[in-house]
C-alpha cells in the first residue's frame, strides 16, 4: 500500500465523517422543525375554532333578537344538528341543558370539534384511547381540550365564557 493510497483513503474517512455529521444535525433539526410545525397547525386549529364559536355567538345573539325571546330556542341548527349556546351566547353543548353550572362532556366537546370547523382533522373524543389520530378532545373541568398527542401542545375552550388558552408543555 502505498502512501498516496493511504492518503487518499484518511481524505475519505474524514469527508465521510463530516457528511455523517451534517446529516445527524439536519436530522434532529428537521424534527424539531417537524415538531414546531404540528404546534403551529394545532395553534392555527385554535383560531379557526375561536373564529366560528365567535360566528356561532353573533348569529345566535341575532337569532334570539329577532324571534320572541320567550320561545327562542337555546341553540343553532348547524349540519343536521342543534348546538346549543351557553346562557352569554356561546357554543356549548349539543344536549339542551346548559346553565351556568354547565360541564362539558366528552361528547360535546368533540361534537363542537365537528360542527365548528370546517372539515375538521380527525380526532378521538376521549383523553385515554388507543386510536392513532393524533388529536384528542375531552372534557376537563369547565371546559374542553383538544390535545395533540406527543406534541405537548393544547388548547382549552370554556364554553360559558367562549375564553381560548392555547399551551405549549415543554420538556
Amino acid at each position: 500500500m502505498s502512501q498516496s493510497d493511504s492518503r487518499r483513503r484518511f481524505e475519505y474517512f474524514i469527508v465521510a465523517t463530516i457528511i455523517a455529521i451534517i446529516a445527524l444535525v439536519a436530522l434532529d433539526r428537521y424534527s424539531q422543525t417537524a415538531k414546531k410545525t404540528r404546534i403551529l397547525r394545532l395553534e392555527i386549529i385554535s383560531h379557526h375554532f375561536l373564529t366560528a364559536a365567535a360566528n356561532f355567538r353573533s348569529e345566535f345573539l341575532i337569532s334570539k333578537v329577532l324571534k320572541n325571546p320567550n320561545d327562542a330556542n337555546k341553540g343553532l341548527l348547524i349540519n343536521g344538528k342543534w348546538l346549543y349556546a351557553s346562557p352569554q351566547g356561546w357554543p356549548a353543548s349539543v344536549s339542551p341543558v346548559v346553565g351556568e353550572t354547565f360541564r362539558p362532556k366528552d361528547v360535546d366537546c368533540y361534537q363542537l370539534w365537528q360542527l365548528l370547523l370546517l372539515n375538521p382533522a380527525p380526532i378521538t373524543p376521549a383523553e385515554f384511547s388507543e386510536s392513532t389520530y393524533e388529536l384528542r378532545a375531552f372534557a376537563r373541568a369547565e371546559a374542553c381540550r383538544y390535545l395533540s398527542v406527543g406534541e405537548g401542545a393544547y388548547f382549552d375552550y370554556f364554553p360559558l365564557t367562549g375564553q381560548l388558552l392555547f399551551s405549549v408543555i415543554s420538556n
